[in-house]
Order: structure tokens, then C-alpha cells, then sequence
């Protein structure tokens, strides 16, 4: 009753969707030039890794401060810096000449990635009513799910046959971004004319947001909370250490550069439909806990499939694997809100989310430095498996964020 729902909420949703596809694009389009980038550029596995890790450096460097920036400056001028630094670096990508100037544009892309990343699904919050959160922040997501996935198929395929070199293909990942950066600044709203919902209307009628101080101290002081940070390292570190060298590792099985990008794609396409159905069976039934460690348990098995096989076994096994990490992930997202409740929720998100992009950081790093110190990925496999089963562990001694 006397609820104002804006109609532009669904272009915020559709820029928001191009924005969140920019950054996942501008990441994962390195992945697929792996091989012929330690040609040129004389890198090797562990440099490579290096390099896959720099955007989650900078998301740990980053996140915080970003989120003060859009407080400051807001989401819309905020996420155009974040976009701006995201083309302009990720062009600049296709100049480098050593593994410093490819580390540094790399980097500087992360910078813009982790301003723009952390403020984008606030638009949820600022233009939906409660009851359609779920829906706008699923499509939204999508898109970056869609962004890592189309690289893997398009750049060996498409794009590098095209321009022949991997030089324009970051200049054309660049451009793109800047593009969509345009549409962002052109449509975006910093808030609806109208109010999205009572809820929206006065918040601090209902709830007020802790200092970040206080908010520290809580999280700080709750021993749930370190557990499910230690949950999200261990669920991004082997995620992002797997998928970064997961289509090397089959094309120097054997495996043509064209199947090896759709296998390796499979993994995010299926995130898509995991991040809607895990969650909502979890909802219904009313738990967290058998979801995160069960998940965990047979992602690791499937992962070492992925891994150890070029057969249907591995079509099947990354098929299930993304499916899987990509519903536990939104189970993760909306435990510190019932952890420490929402006055605190922002900072716990901010402390759970730091932990899970420093396991991103280091994992494909040191997946790397095991392919070259031992001249096989299998190491680098087990490393996977071992880290994904760990969360296992967690997952038992997690607080049931549902059990009330």
C-alpha cells in the first residue's frame, strides 16, 4: 500500500548487467592468451599466475575504499572512475613488451575493476523494492558470470582469428569497456525520482548502519564470522585458481584451443542456473550448513575429474563443478546479514569477501609456481582439490545462520 516502484529500475538493471559483463570480460580475456603470451612475452607459469592474481590484489587492496568513494562521490560517478581505469589499463595491456609492464597495466585494470565492483550491487538496494531483491540481484550477477565465460569460447575462435594478434584483442577488450563505461555514465541514475518502497524511503526510520569502528569490533570479535571468511578464501582460491590455468592445462593435453575454451566456459555458464537453484532449495528447507560443506565435498571430487580426464568425464565434471560454486556462493553472500544481523552486515561482508579475494590472490600463484617447479599441473590439481575440501572442515564448524 502507497508503494512507488520506478519502471527505470530495469535499465538500471540492463547497464548494470553490461557493467558487471566489462568486468568479468576485461578479467578472464587474459586466460585464453595464456600460452601465447609466455611465448612473447618469455613468462612463465608462476608469472602467469602472478598476473591472474593481480585483480584480487587489488580487491583486497581496494574493496573498502572503493565502497568510501561511492559514499563520497556516488555509485554513479564512482563505478565511471572504476570504469574508466578498466578500459584505459585494459588497453593498454596490448602494449606491454616484458612480465612489469603486463603487471603493471594488469594491476591498474584491477583498480578500476575493484572501485566499480564492490558499488554495483547496491543498485539493488537503492532502486527495488524488498521483495524483487532476489531477481535484480540474480540478473545482475549474470553478467558477470557471462563475461568470464565468453572469452574462453570467443578469443581463440573469434577474436584472435580476426585480429591476428593477442595485442588488439586487449585493445578491443579495452574499447569495449570503455564503451560500456559511456552507456553507464549516459543512463545511469544515482537514485529513483520517485521513492523504490517505504522501505527505501526514510531507512533510517528503521534501521541505522553502525560506525565502522563498532561494526569492526563486532566482526572482529565473532568467531563464526573468521570462520566463514576462511570459508570464502578456501571457496575463491581453488575457483579462481582452477578456471585461470584450467584451458592451458587441457590444450597441452591435446585438446584443440576451440574445445578446451567451451569446456573450460562451461564452468561459468552453469554458475548461472547453480546461483539460482542452490540457494532457493536452500531458503526453502531453511539450512546453510549441509550446503556449504556437502557442496564442497563433491566440488573437490569433481574438480580432481576435471583435472585428471579429457574424456565425457570432464564435460560432466566441470558441468557439475560450476554448478555447484556457483549456488554455494549466494549461500555464503547472505550468511554475515544472519550472522551478525544487518546493522553490521556491511563491514562483515567487506571482512568475509577481503579473505575470500586473498585465497584468489595467492592460489593461482602458487598453482603456477607447482606446474613449473614440478613440470606437470597435476600438482597444481591436487592443490585445488586439497584447498576445496578443506571448506569441508568449515562448513561443520559453521554457525546454522538459519536455525531460528
Amino acid at each position: 500500500m502507497g508503494e512507488f516502484v520506478s519502471r527505470y529500475r530495469w535499465v538500471m538493471v540492463a547497464i548494470t548487467w553490461l557493467m558487471m559483463f566489462s568486468l568479468g570480460a576485461s578479467w578472464f580475456c587474459f586466460t585464453p592468451m595464456q600460452l601465447i603470451l609466455m611465448n612473447d612475452l618469455s613468462l612463465d607459469f608462476s608469472q602467469v599466475g602472478l598476473i591472474i592474481g593481480l585483480v584480487p590484489l587489488s580487491l583486497v587492496l581496494l574493496c573498502i575504499p572503493g565502497g568510501l568513494i561511492a559514499d563520497r562521490f556516488g555509485i554513479r560517478k564512482t563505478v565511471l572512475m572504476g570504469g574508466i581505469s578498466l578500459g584505459v589499463f585494459g588497453l593498454l595491456r596490448g602494449f606491454a613488451t616484458n612480465f612489469t609492464t603486463l603487471a603493471l597495466t594488469t594491476f591498474m585494470c584491477g583498480v578500476g575493476y575493484s572501485i566499480a565492483y564492490p558499488n554495483l550491487p547496491k543498485i539493488t538496494g537503492i532502486w527495488f523494492p524488498p521483495r524483487e531483491y532476489a531477481i535484480a540481484s540474480g540478473a545482475m550477477f549474470t553478467g558477470m558470470e557471462v563475461g568470464m565465460a565468453l572469452p574462453f569460447i570467443l578469443v581463440p575462435t573469434v577474436l584472435l582469428p580476426w585480429v591476428g594478434s593477442w595485442r588488439f584483442v586487449f585493445t578491443i577488450i579495452g574499447v569495449l569497456s570503455l564503451a560500456l563505461t559511456l552507456g553507464w555514465i549516459l543512463l545511469a541514475r544515482e537514485k529513483p525520482k520517485e521513492a523504490v518502497g517505504k522501505p527505501q524511503q526514510k531507512p533510517n526510520e528503521t534501521l541505522k548502519s553502525a560506525p565502522f569502528k563498532e561494526s569492526l569490533s563486532v566482526v572482529l570479535r565473532n568467531r563464526h564470522m573468521w570462520i566463514l571468511m576462511l570459508t570464502t578464501l578456501f571457496l575463491l582460491a581453488p575457483q579462481v585458481g582452477f578456471l585461470g590455468f584450467l584451458q592451458s592445462m587441457l590444450t597441452l593435453k591435446g585438446l584443440d584451443e576451440a574445445t578446451a575454451g567451451v569446456v573450460t566456459s562451461l564452468i561459468s555458464w552453469f554458475m548461472i542456473p547453480g546461483s539460482f537453484i542452490i540457494p532457493m532449495i536452500s531458503d526453502r528447507v531453511g539450512l546453510r550448513k549441509p550446503f556449504i560443506w556437502a557442496i564442497s565435498l563433491i566440488a573437490g571430487v569433481t574438480l580432481y575429474a576435471a583435472g585428471t580426464t579429457t574424456s565425457i568425464t570432464l564435460w560432466l565434471s566441470v558441468i557439475i563443478y560450476g554448478f555447484l560454486i556457483g549456488g554455494m556462493a549466494p549461500i555464503i553472500l547472505a550468511m554475515p546479514v544472519e550472522i551478525v544481523g544487518p546493522r553490521h552486515s556491511a563491514t562483515a561482508g567487506g571482512f568475509m569477501l577481503t579473505g575470500g579475494y586473498f585465497g584468489a590472490m595467492v592460489a593461482p600463484w602458487l598453482a603456477g609456481y607447482l606446474s613449473v617447479v614440478t613440470s606437470s599441473f597435476y600438482p597444481a590439481v591436487i592443490l585445488c582439490v586439497a584447498l576445496t575440501e578443506i571448506d569441508v572442515i568449515f562448513g561443520l564448524m559453521l554457525k546454522e545462520s538459519r536455525e531460528k
